[in-house]
């Protein structure tokens, strides 16, 4: 039996794991964070370019939880002396009457967030990269941007390690045994021993907890690049982030042109359920001739998808996290189902999760996210 106890040991350096560690490091916490693959790997559900960030939601507990969310992130750029973040202001649209556009103005109102709505005319006065008719609902709001999702990682993990994290890449964890007098963590090249054990594994969640039977599933997601002739009007101080809701029922969202691969364009959910360890990661045509399909008449002058790639979401039934301690062992904590949205709060997630660890409460109300609500 290894002799050294870590305060707490964090399975999966992703997202939200690299920011757990970077809070609880912070902290002066003794912590270990284990990896399967190399950091920023493209396995998962945090790479990639970009994010988008945004107040707006049809639920209101999300924005009332990015008030701190944005502010986190601002003080990660001050610490890293990055910007990570950048703020374009977003559209969003939907036919006359959508339900989900009003229930996002709902939200931000009762938040006091500002938003506006514009008509047909001002929007594509603003942006006339757009295609719209004259029956839709278009809802502005300043604060919107998107994150670089990558270098967040990255840099969340740097930090880590400054305040004295121990990562270890390339190291799958094959058992957790929960019934020893301090929780042990098992892989292919030893075992470890912490007062709290941390899983943000992503898609590998129910891997690690099969006998609690979360009601996870992990879909096969895709978003299609694009690389227009005249860039200079797609990039990020003359291009906002946009969702729609189609009249098919799609959520598609975009951001502006950003790092190698150019404009983003993508559908949130609607992804075949696979595993993680077998899905295959090959683009496929009939999603991307979908999406250039809305493209051509949303926004002719992107043209046609360069480059595409696949990811993974793990989703909830309701779409909404698990954010939640074990329910018959205390010192094992929880944060998965982030269902394609959660990126965005990975600097407060990690708050929380270090909070959690550390004094088994947080400020924030995460009751929303309790496991016992199935």
């Amino acid at each position: 039996m290894p002799s050294h106890i870590y305060d707490t040991i964090l399975i999966g350096a992703g997202g939200m794991g690299s920011a757990t560690a970077y809070h609880l490091a912070k902290s002066d916490a003794d912590v270990l964070v284990l990896e399967q693959f190399q950091r920023g790997h493209t396995y998962g559900s945090s790479h990639g370019e970009t994010r988008i960030i945004r107040f707006f939601y049809d639920k209101p507990f999300y924005t009332e939880l990015m008030k701190t969310a944005y502010a986190e992130w601002r003080n990660l750029e001050a610490e890293s002396g990055k910007q990570l973040l950048f703020i374009t202001g977003s559209v969003s649209l939907g036919e006359s009457g959508n339900r989900y556009v009003s229930d996002v103005r709902k939200s931000l109102d009762a938040a006091g967030v500002e938003s506006e709505w514009w008509g047909v005319d001002q929007f594509v006065k603003q942006f006339p990269q757009f295609r719209v008719s004259n029956d839709m609902d278009i809802l502005w709001q300043k604060d919107t941007g998107f994150l670089y999702a990558s270098e967040c990682v990255l840099t969340h993990l740097k930090l880590a390690e400054q305040y004295g994290s121990e990562i270890r890449e390339n190291t799958l964890v094959t058992d957790v045994d929960l019934q020893t007098e301090v929780p042990t963590v098992y892989t292919e090249n030893g075992k470890f021993r912490g007062r709290k054990i941390v899983i943000t594994a992503g898609a590998w969640t129910t891997t690690l907890l099969t006998e609690i039977n979360l009601p996870l599933t992990v879909t096969k997601q895709q978003v299609c690049y694009y690389k227009p002739t005249e860039s200079i009007q797609f990039q990020p101080d003359h291009f906002p982030v946009f969702t729609e809701i189609t009249t098919e029922g799609e959520f598609i969202y975009g951001m502006p042109y950003f790092g190698a691969n150019g404009a983003k364009v993508a559908r949130h959910g609607m992804g075949d359920s696979v595993s993680p360890d077998t899905c295959n990661r090959t683009p496929e045509k009939d999603y991307i001739n979908r999406i250039d399909s809305y493209v051509r008449n949303r926004i002719p002058e992107l043209g046609k998808t360069v480059y595409s790639e696949v990811c993974l979401y793990t989703e909830t039934p309701d779409e909404d996290f698990i954010i939640d301690q074990h329910p018959e062992c205390p010192n094992l904590l929880i944060a998965a189902g982030f269902s394609g949205h959660g990126f965005k709060f990975c600097s407060l997630v990690g708050r929380i999760m270090s909070e959690l660890a550390l004094s088994g409460e947080t400020e924030f109300d995460i009751s929303p996210f309790r496991i016992d609500r199935y």
